[in-house]
């Protein structure tokens, strides 16, 4: 074994978080934790690595053994480059700087022999002869490309903070690598590296994640966090589920016969404890009773997500259609000259890296940013539902108060309904929406679109901020709806789940393919994609070359009208902007936020998007003006 912990407890105040926790990790183990939010997982990360101290009980780490912790986007220096940074893992680089020192001075005192032999071989045991091959081999994995290695960690995105951090902790190799929401900020190319990079990982792993696929390809084992104690099972979290569902069925069964057992005694005691003839034998019955376990099921009555969306209308059969469409943002051109046509009733997922445009391309189909040039038709008869990943600023004091703002007419036991529906319940609905967290946040919009009837969800991001299991509900209630669906997502199990199209963006192009299955088969064979398919029902996408003409008059009046308008957008956007990031930085300085690094976590990852989006806005507002 290289970890054991026993009889782990902690509490923060009064709030009991974990009360025993227990189990063993063997040296070759994948260990996945799961549980719901709030259940106590990153504290018990924090308690193996020693960034708390537990309450009760002990954590014991073999003697010798190292430790990896991904603390996100911790212990990077600002002013090294990406290249120096990894350099700076297991002291490799000022390891060889001693070695060639020694090389030096050896000719004139033989006695450093003895010391150059122990530092070559910590060098050779970090393998520093292949640490140029093995820095570049990872950063290449966690999609930095090589022209990105000179850059300084200071000017890096939260995004890419992430991935250097664990690119560092990859390179490192410890003996036990332990993982906090590693998929954070991975585009689906590099979440999958980083699967076969662990899968393969010759030491252990103890990994925290809501990434169902992504526990599926690593975990050998699966630890739930429930009620404060732990249960450990074998296998990956898909093997969990059916083994609790088991479990959970089995001591169900010995319950109701306990429970059945206990009611006889009790009767037969009640029927004959006064009679002199059966009073003794009353109670005895009366001590077995006492020693039935009669306690209830240790399963807790958390949020359950019953999320429908049913369409009340159907819109023409062209839904959306663009036409040589160029989406832009900050003066960037993301796509280019992309046509697509959306029929009625499909759907459709958006993926590629990071920073290829899906959430731009999003708020350019629903027209809160205007296209760079092309042409974009949204069809007769749509009704519109958006989900965004920003879901901050609510302007209403709690949930109750959010679904009664818009729409006054339904009576306060329809509204409660509602939100018990999506998890709110009891004062749950009073809860100031400033406090809510990221999950809640979701949980809340989902059921406001589940008021609003689309027959046209457009989603970003859905899964983001929910558990594993409210994003297996998510999952089923998406799977059902009928209407068209357009998603930006980079969870995998939600993709397979909803069986859609995909439309993979990457350097200005985008590619329309029939499923995931179809788009890994090409990915595979980097075979290039067939060209659209008549019979797709009119779902076409492909990729145009620009086509430029002499501009009549008429044309340039209309190009000039359109760069008016571009401004006009633009110093509204940075207005926004500016609120945006002014409430979010306050937010951050408040104890509660402060204390609670899951929602700091989440202000923290809307600011550096916003502060991104802010620098971009600002750049090409100056460059028209230049102009």
């Amino acid at each position: 074994m290289i970890l054991e912990a026993s009889g782990i407890a902690f509490s923060y105040g009064g709030n009991v978080v974990l009360t025993d926790v227990a189990f063993q990790v063997g040296e070759t183990d994948h260990v996945a934790v799961v549980g719901y939010n709030g259940c106590g997982k990153t504290t018990l990360l924090n308690i193996i690595t020693g960034e708390l101290e537990a309450s009760a009980g002990v954590v014991v780490l073999k003697n010798g053994a190292t430790l990896g912790y991904l603390k996100q986007a911790d212990g990077l220096d600002p002013k090294n480059t990406v290249y120096d940074e990894m350099k700076t893992v297991n002291n490799a680089d000022s390891l060889l700087a001693r070695m060639k020192e020694l090389e030096r001075l050896m000719a004139r005192d033989p006695s450093l022999i003895e010391e150059y032999e122990r530092v070559s071989a910590k060098y050779d045991a970090v393998d520093g002869y292949n640490m140029s091959f093995n820095i570049r081999r990872i950063l290449s994995g966690m999609a930095f490309a090589p022209d990105s290695h000179d850059k300084k960690v200071a000017v890096l995105s939260g995004g890419e903070k992430t991935r250097l951090a664990l690119a560092k902790l990859l390179f490192m190799n410890p003996d036990l690598l332990v993982l906090d929401e590693p998929t954070n900020h991975l585009d689906i190319d590099t979440l999958e590296w980083l699967e076969q990079f662990l899968t393969s990982y010759k030491g252990a792993i103890v990994v925290v994640s809501h990434d169902r696929f992504f526990l599926d390809k690593i975990a050998t084992k699966t630890m739930e966090i429930l009620n404060g104690k732990s249960k450990l099972y074998s296998g990956n979290f898909s093997a969990h589920l059916t083994q609790k569902e088991l479990a959970d069925t089995r001591d169900d069964e010995v319950r109701k016969r306990t429970h059945a057992k206990a009611e006889e005694l009790r009767e037969y005691a009640e029927r004959n404890i006064a009679r002199a003839s059966t009073s003794k034998m009353a109670k005895s019955r009366l001590k077995m009773l006492d020693r039935l376990d009669l306690s209830e099921s240790e399963t807790k009555d958390h949020v359950k997500v019953k999320f429908t969306v049913e369409p009340d209308s159907d819109p023409y059969k062209e839904v959306i259609v663009a036409k040589e469409l160029c989406v832009a943002a900050g003066g960037k051109v993301l796509i280019d000259s992309l046509d697509l046509t959306i029929m009625r009733g499909r759907h459709l997922a958006v993926i590629g890296a990071n920073g290829t445009g899906k959430t731009t391309l999003l708020k350019t189909l629903l027209g809160t940013i205007p296209p760079k040039s092309g042409r974009l038709r949204m069809g007769g008869g749509v009704k519109l539902s958006y989900l965004e990943q920003n879901l901050f600023g609510i302007k209403s004091q709690n949930p109750l108060e959010y679904i009664r703002d818009l729409y006054p007419a339904m009576t306060q036991f329809e509204i409660r309904s509602l939100l018990a529906s999506v998890g709110f319940r009891g004062d749950d609905v009073f809860t100031s929406a400033k406090g809510l967290s990221g999950g809640e946040l979701a949980r809340l919009n989902l059921a406001r679109i589940s008021l609003e009837h689309p027959n046209l969800l457009i989603l970003d991001e859905p899964t983001n901020h929910l558990d594993i299991y409210t994003k297996d509900l998510m999952c089923e209630a998406l799977e059902g709806y009928k209407g068209t669906m357009i998603v930006v997502t980079h969870d995998r199990h939600l993709i397979e789940s909803l069986d859609c199209g995909i439309l993979f963006l990457d350097g200005k192009k985008a590619q329309y393919y029939e499923s995931y299955k179809h788009y890994r088969l090409n990915k595979e064979s980097a075979a290039e994609p067939a060209p659209p398919d008549e019979n797709l029902d009119g779902r076409t996408t492909q990729v145009l070359p620009e086509f430029k003409k002499p501009q009549s008059s008429k044309e340039q009046r209309q190009e000039r009208a359109k760069e008016r308008e571009r401004k006009s957008y633009l110093e509204k956007r940075i207005s926004e902007l500016e609120d945006d990031i002014a409430f979010l930085e306050s937010e951050t300085q408040k104890p509660e936020v402060a204390s609670d690094h899951e929602r700091l976590a989440e202000i923290c990852e809307i600011l550096d998007s916003e502060k991104e989006e802010l620098a971009l806005v600002s750049d090409e507002w100056l460059q028209n003006h230049a102009d």
